[in-house]
């Protein structure tokens, strides 16, 4: 008997075929996997956000209004945020510059021993996520009045600590410049070696020198991820409190240190006030890190291929 169109389509009973869901992809097991993780991120992050901004946008009564936002920005904490962003600008830009440094010698010029390169790789990647107490105490103790290098330079240079002081502006940017430098090199490390030879080689045979090759190829490539790296230095800078509490002891004037006082100081305390504060630097740090976003996505474009 021959077989008919019908029977030939018919699928075996022994290998029934498995239901997919073709259009999303979703399942219910992969969306229960993931619920920890949402209710994480909504416990400890979206709600605590919908809180403060609820908190902020309040007059002392309750009431809904504007004027505590105002009140942050005015005169009285006008120096707090512009000591911030001195601080965020200088420590990007001297981090930024001295990261892109090392991220360029340890992809595109390889001429040191292996071991320093994975040594300087290592490490970056600890110091960028290095910071708090414990950095504080370190930098205390090597630096600080009775610091163990501070003896040391003193015995050379009397006047040292009326130069320097680990308290003070100088002070906090070294101690943010160490996790700051890193960062800088972990972020550019993935773009610079994405550079592909054969730009350079194409370039020097068209009898462009090095400095053309740089300014002329590789640059136009790489500042978008520049710029989106220093972006994000310097929102990890203006948003640092530990670090920098534990350092000054709240006599430098910046705006996390204000909020933490605010917060919880017997004196000056004003739950309102820095959920306002808070909300102008959640308005900086979300601009910075979403300009990044899109400035990383260009890049991507000549990097990928």
């Amino acid at each position: 008997m021959t077989p008919t169109i019908s029977d030939s389509k018919e699928p075996q009973k022994g290998n029934p075929e498995p239901v997919k869901s073709r259009a999303s992809g979703v399942t219910l097991s992969s969306i229960a996997g993931a619920l920890p993780y949402f209710a994480f991120v909504a416990a400890f992050l979206i709600v605590p956000i919908i809180a403060n901004l609820f908190t902020a946008f309040k007059d002392a009564t309750g009431n809904p209004s504007t004027e505590t936002m105002i009140e942050a920005i005015g005169p009285t904490y006008r120096g707090a945020f512009l000591l911030t962003l001195n601080l965020s600008l200088f420590t990007t830009i001297v981090g930024g510059f001295f990261g892109l440094i090392i991220a360029w010698s340890l992809t595109v010029r390889k001429s040191g021993p292996r071991w320093l390169s994975n040594l300087v790789n290592s490490f970056s990647g600890l110091a960028a996520q290095s910071g708090g107490v414990q950095l504080a105490f370190a930098f205390i103790a090597l630096l600080g009045t009775q610091g163990l290098l501070t003896g040391f330079i003193q015995k050379i240079f009397p006047t040292f600590g009326e130069i320097f002081s680990i308290t003070d502006f100088a002070g906090v940017a070294l101690v943010y410049l160490y996790f700051q430098i890193p960062l800088m090199t972990v972020l550019m490390l993935p773009s610079v070696s994405t550079l592909k030879k054969e730009w350079f080689d194409a370039a020097s045979s068209l009898g462009a020198t090095k400095s053309q090759y740089l300014r002329d190829v590789a640059l136009p490539v790489l500042w978008p991820p520049i710029v989106g790296s220093l972006l994000l230095l310097f929102a990890n800078a203006f948003a640092a409190y530990a670090t920098a509490y534990a350092l000054s002891g709240g006599s430098l004037n910046l705006i996390p240190i204000v909020i933490g006082f605010l917060i919880s100081g017997n004196v000056l305390l004003n739950p309102g006030l820095a959920a306002a504060l808070v909300t102008w630097m959640m308005i900086i740090i979300l601009a910075a890190v979403g300009l990044r976003l899109v400035l990383t996505r260009r890049s991507d474009k000549w990097l990928s291929n």
